[in-house]
């Protein structure tokens, strides 16, 4: 049986980082669905307060101090000058549609890799050695993964206000994909609903991993507004990123302090929280703002250079977060 979460010394903190995502995104989802001004509205929410923080908050990982900046020099010097040349030449090859069909597909991976990285580490809170629930795992990807095949089959030609040209995909094959999703979906969870007959269940793991299944089912499937459902899944994964990252900081604070979690107190936990995202907050809009303007002024270059500054910076961190959280053997 599993007894703890991610922050050993609260695991109550694990259920705001299930359930608090996921209400809020589908919450600020249903506001945005009552007119095309609330679904305006609700992007730049989710722009202003979650998804520019969320980036800066890869960098709290990698250049906390001198030492991660030497260990990660290069991430921060080097990769984000080859990100930059990749988006420039998506640009000149197929202009405004490429670079946002390159973002949702590229996005709809990231979401999904978070996704399985976080059920993972779940999974490391079992007392014994860790076991990965395979079937849990497929499942992480194949509703993104259908999601995403629905989209292609729907072939919206706007996105965020901007075209896209998402590849083509017959109905036959979303249909195929989606018959074996949900075969996989009522095999994992009969296979759960008898764990948990027998005590040996992770809550954790399963509520998250039903979480993340539903969160996709709702945006890419349910909804059939690709700007709608891509700010459903968007805020869902900007919070819960951010949530896991301090998480994540918290512990290994625990572990440099050499101090038992047990010492942690909850006020202690809110101040740092509040600190934290103050950082995120402030950092990410200055971050953005100097991408809009580093973009306005090299327009005339002829490309849409604000568009090529900011996908550069959310590739950067999608590719950066690919490196460091995978876990060291």
């Amino acid at each position: 049986m599993v007894p703890g979460g991610l922050l050993a010394s609260r695991p109550r903190f694990d259920w705001v980082l299930i359930l608090g995502p996921l209400t809020l995104a589908l919450g600020l989802g249903m506001m945005a669905s009552t007119s095309p001004a609330m679904l305006i509205a609700m992007v730049l929410i989710d722009v202003w307060l979650f998804a520019n923080p969320h980036v800066v908050a890869t960098y709290t990982r990698i250049g906390a101090c001198a030492a991660d900046v030497r260990r990660h020099w290069f991430l921060i010097f080097f990769l984000p000058a080859i990100v930059l040349a990749g988006v420039v030449a998506t640009a000149l090859a197929y202009e405004v549609a490429g670079l946002f069909t390159l973002y949702f597909v590229a996005q709809t991976y990231h979401v999904a890799r978070q996704s399985f990285g976080v059920a993972r580490a779940y999974r490391r809170t079992e007392s014994g050695p860790f076991r990965p629930d395979r079937v849990a795992e497929a499942l992480v990807y194949l509703f993104p993964a259908w999601g995403l095949l629905a989209r292609c089959a729907d072939a919206p030609q706007a996105f965020l206000g901007y075209p896209i040209q998402l590849p083509a995909i017959s109905a036959q094959v979303v249909d195929a994909t989606g018959i074996a999703t949900l075969v996989c979906g009522v095999w994992w969870l009969q296979r759960q609903c008898r764990a948990a007959l027998t005590g040996k269940i992770n809550w954790r793991h399963d509520a998250f991993v039903a979480s993340h299944l539903g969160v996709s089912f709702v945006a890419y499937i349910w909804i059939a507004d690709i700007t709608l459902g891509w700010l459903v899944v968007n805020i869902w994964h900007n919070l819960q990123y951010l949530l896991f990252v301090w998480m994540q900081n918290i512990r290994r604070d625990i572990q440099a302090q050499d101090a038992m979690a047990s010492q942690v107190d909850v006020a202690g936990l809110w101040r740092n929280a509040a600190r934290y995202g103050g950082v995120c907050l402030v950092l990410g809009a200055a971050l953005y703002q100097a991408a809009d303007w580093t973009g306005t002024q090299l327009l005339w270059l002829g490309l849409p250079m604000v568009l090529i500054t900011h996908f550069t910076l959310n590739f950067h961190h999608y590719l950066v977060d690919g490196v460091i959280w995978k876990r060291r053997r």
